[in-house]
């Protein structure tokens, strides 16, 4: 008797585990790093990659591409993998897409002019050529070089989202004036004042722009900032044959805080969710 409720004991126990030891294998897989030449920015650069829960080389994916990998890349996979694994999202590909020195490098990554004037209004002289301006060659290096560099390396579809905070922000917003790749563009409290909101003024002036949803998300400080953004938003209202627009304001968030419901609640937006 005693046998056998030691071995009823032990089974139940054994139940109990199999839960963690499950879980232990549906981890996520390491990144995957890959290194490209770039001919347009005249360096190395390299991109990170992270695969949904089940990657199939025989299944073509979404991918969603993750400006300032430095700092979002891990959050943004980790999130989507959660997501996805729980079909509130389509499992997608995660693209993280560092700089390869923040201070001065990303400005000039992700910003398209020399901006005159300051995220509060405060007019400045201190943006060139070191530190700004070159977007264009990183355009060029994303869509030329990244995206082909990807589709050798994994199955993909042209389900794009780009996600951008603050000067990534912009950048989503100003490629809104071009044939971008993109389906999808994620703005986080974007930096439309910069250039005095030159991103508002481009947008007015485009007759035509390519379908997008968008997701928009700000919170109020500085007023120059807040400001900018919401002429961009009544700019964007007014292209509403063409954007697929949701806006979110976080009053009691900050410009960094703002980023993890931005994206959590964003991405069950506009990802289509897989059909039960």
């Amino acid at each position: 008797m005693i046998s056998y409720l030691r071995f009823i004991f032990i089974k139940f126990l054994l139940l109990l585990a199999l839960p963690v030891l499950a879980q232990e294998t549906i981890c996520l897989s390491p990144a995957h790093s890959h290194k490209i030449d770039s001919k347009y920015l005249n360096e190395t650069r390299e991109y990170w990659v992270a695969l949904p829960l089940n990657y199939s080389d025989s299944v073509s994916y979404p991918v969603i591409f993750v400006l300032d990998a430095e700092w979002r890349f891990e959050l943004v996979r980790q999130i989507a993998f959660d997501l996805g694994g729980h079909q509130k999202i389509e499992k997608s590909i995660i693209v993280g897409i560092p700089h390869v020195e923040v201070e001065h490098k990303r400005g000039q990554d992700l910003t398209f002019s020399h901006s005159q004037v300051e995220f509060d209004g405060e007019k400045v002289d201190w943006y060139n050529e070191q530190n700004s301006g070159s977007a264009e060659k990183f355009y060029n290096y994303l869509t030329k070089e990244l995206m082909p560099d990807l589709s050798k390396n994994y199955l993909i579809n042209n389900h794009h989202t780009l996600i951008g905070h603050s000067y990534g922000g912009y950048f989503g917003a100003y490629l809104l004036g071009r044939a971008h790749p993109f389906e999808i563009l994620h703005l986080y409290d974007p930096s439309i004042w910069y250039s005095d909101g030159e991103v508002t003024e481009k947008l007015k002036g485009n007759s035509s722009i390519k379908p997008v949803k968008i997701h928009l998300t700000y919170q109020p400080k500085p007023e120059f900032h807040k400001r900018k953004i919401e002429e961009f938003i009544e700019a964007l209202k007014g292209k509403n044959e063409f954007i697929d627009l949701s806006i979110a304001f976080y009053e009691h968030e900050n410009h960094f805080s703002i980023f993890l419901d931005s994206f959590y609640k964003g991405i069950q937006l506009t990802n289509q969710p897989l059909k039960k």
